[in-house]
């Protein structure tokens, strides 16, 4: 984790790891930090093959905690997992996961046009039938 005001030097390393588009908005964050998976269990080295979705599973449960406390976190797929490896000598046995962006959120028009229209576009789901399935895969 990297406050922006508290570790400039994390936080620049971490921003460094983010795609363009995702520097464009992050780089006003409060807090940038990494999802990390741990893939084995810590007391016996056995696999685990619930790390990823633990890993979700409580990066859920933070974002729950920020919208009460008046904060949003946004997850990001779109970062660099071998450049996030080397910045924080992550070791092996643990996978970065998602780059999370914590903070307040602030006006669109702050942002690159890009950006700022994409943020004010109309948001679309997809239909539940793209994504779910009764009885079999339909995929």
């Amino acid at each position: 984790m990297a406050r922006r005001d508290a570790d400039a030097a994390a936080f620049a390393a971490l921003l460094g790891t983010l795609t363009p588009n995702n520097q464009g908005w992050a780089q006003h964050a409060g807090v940038l930090m990494l999802a990390v998976a741990h893939s084995s269990f810590p007391a016996n080295g056995n696999p685990n093959r619930h790390a990823l979705y633990d890993t979700g599973a409580a990066s859920a449960q933070m974002a729950l905690q920020a919208a009460a406390l008046g904060l949003q976190i946004h997850q990001m797929a779109g970062f660099d997992p071998q450049k996030a490896r080397d910045a924080f000598a992550i070791p092996e046995g643990f996978e970065p996961v998602a780059a999370i962006a914590l903070g307040h959120v602030g006006p669109a028009e702050a942002l690159p046009d890009a950006l700022a229209a994409r943020e004010t576009a109309p948001r679309q789901r997809r239909p539940i039938g793209e994504f779910a399935f009764f009885g079999s895969w339909q995929g």
